[in-house]
């Protein structure tokens, strides 16, 4: 919207100074260049502007926030999951659930079945567990807290 004004006001500035100046007028000449230029900073100030509120945070500034969160440490929320879900663990990470600081233990069991079991990373209880069985390619999730 403010681009448009800008234009369109700039430009009218321009277009009302050749009528009333006479196109060969010196000042005239160098207006459209000058015009050009205060245009183009303006639109690359508002261009930075929302490619600034644009920004999503960076992975590791979100780990960060979320390690702080946490009062678990990674074995802690390992050693949980591991007692509801048997297997080799093939990724652990901290993640938002819902607004809870979870970790994502990731367990593969012996017959291939993935399971992700998220766990509450400041109370340690298990909040949900998801089952993927590739063969079949259906997903059961079970949710672990109170509301459901």
């Amino acid at each position: 919207m403010n681009k448009k004004w800008m234009a369109g006001v700039l430009s009218a500035m321009i277009l009302g100074g050749a009528v009333a100046g006479g196109v060969n007028h010196p000042a005239f000449a160098a207006a459209p260049e000058a015009a050009k230029k205060v245009i183009a900073q303006q639109i690359d100030k508002e261009d930075q502007e929302q490619k600034d509120n644009d920004r999503e945070v960076a992975d590791s500034v979100e780990q960060a926030n979320l390690a702080k969160e946490a009062k678990l440490t990674q074995q802690q929320s390992v050693d949980i999951a591991m007692k509801r879900v048997n297997g080799t663990v093939v990724k652990t990470e901290l993640e938002d659930e819902d607004g809870v600081v979870v970790y994502d233990v990731t367990i593969k069991d012996s017959k291939g079945q993935v399971s992700e079991v998220k766990v509450d990373a400041k109370t340690g209880s298990i909040v949900k567990v998801e089952h993927d069985d590739d063969q079949n390619d259906n997903d059961t999730e079970t949710n672990d807290d109170a509301n459901g």
